[in-house]
């Protein structure tokens, strides 16, 4: 039996991802790249004088459904208490009700055998699985024999 570790991102239901982290990473596949995305869109020392909390709202990752749930609570908030604009908040409503159905749909638990533990980037920072990579297939008449 190995063990092997699991992510450390914490959702916004407050459960551990159970997914399995990339070699020598604390994160899996989908948040490592997460996190790598998301963090042109946190404020920052350099951004945070220009962050304007009449306006801007921090989302945070829309990710599953309760992070949905979450960001959709902070939009109606903003509006209660008139801090954004009905106009302004129609499109991240448009987006989190997108999300929403997308989210109904997904598959949130890794086959753990399938999941990438390694990664290699190409020069244009595409992501590609680690290179010697197989799969066994097995088939059907060897297992009756």
């Amino acid at each position: 039996m190995h063990e092997l570790p699991i992510c450390r991102h914490i959702k916004t239901n407050g459960l551990q991802c159970r997914a399995v982290a990339l070699t020598g990473l604390p994160f899996c596949y989908f948040h490592t790249r997460l996190h790598a995305r998301q963090t042109s869109y946190r404020p920052n020392e350099t951004t945070r004088p220009y962050f304007n909390a009449g306006r801007d709202l921090e989302l945070c990752a829309i990710e599953d459904r309760e992070s949905v749930q979450f960001a959709l609570s902070v939009v109606i908030n903003a509006l209660a208490a008139n801090r954004i604009d009905p106009k302004r908040a129609a499109t991240p409503l448009y987006g989190l009700q997108l999300a929403s159905s997308n989210a109904a749909r997904l598959n949130m638990a890794p086959d753990t055998p399938d999941v990438v533990r390694s990664v290699e980037s190409t020069p244009d920072g595409l992501d590609l699985a680690e290179l010697g990579s197989v799969i066994e297939i097995y088939d059907r008449f060897e297992k009756e024999q």
